[in-house]
């Protein structure tokens, strides 16, 4: 039952991370630049796949660049994608705090549960006791895993990120 519940876990949390990757992540190293592209097109030039990688072509084409003002615009590209991802880590992070928190409390309530001296008949009732508060915990942050989602993703739709501003992300 608890590989079960671990498994499920898991795999709601890896179709969270996937919805980011897919709804927000990925977007923002996807071109904007839908006529470009078509021009782009006709000339039999290779479209530009990622905002983020056309901004670091853009630094390295800057001949007069020493490598430290090269990398350090390459760096400014990447920016609001390492933020993103790792506003999305911490609050994984914290996630997974939680959650270890609530099974913790389980195995405190499953110990202080045992008598001093206990039998095989206590232990299997104070196992007992401790899978099915795991078991809660573990649908309760299953639950929270939609509001948790909702949140990071206006967090990201805001656009406001540590490294970003006041930068002049101009490359």
């Amino acid at each position: 039952m608890v590989e079960q519940q671990k498994k499920r876990l898991e795999n709601a949390i890896s179709d969270m991370i996937e919805d980011m990757y897919r709804t927000h992540l990925r977007r923002m190293q996807v071109s904007e630049v839908a006529g470009s592209q078509i021009a782009l097109r006709i000339k039999h030039v290779p479209i530009p796949k990622s905002k983020m990688h056309v901004c670091a072509a853009r630094c390295c084409d800057d001949e007069k660049g020493t490598l430290e003002s090269v990398q350090n615009c390459i760096e400014k590209c990447a920016a609001p994608l390492m933020d993103a991802q790792d506003y999305l880590q911490h609050e994984l992070g914290q996630f997974q705090n939680r959650l270890q928190s609530c099974v913790r409390d389980c195995n405190t309530d499953a110990r202080s549960s045992l008598p001093r001296n206990p039998n095989d008949s206590d232990m299997s009732r104070s196992q007992h006791l401790f899978e099915n508060c795991t078991g809660n915990c573990v649908e309760k942050h299953i639950n929270l895993l939609p509001g948790l989602l909702k949140s990071i993703k206006q967090t990201l739709d805001r656009g406001t990120t540590k490294r970003t501003r006041g930068m002049g992300m101009d490359a």
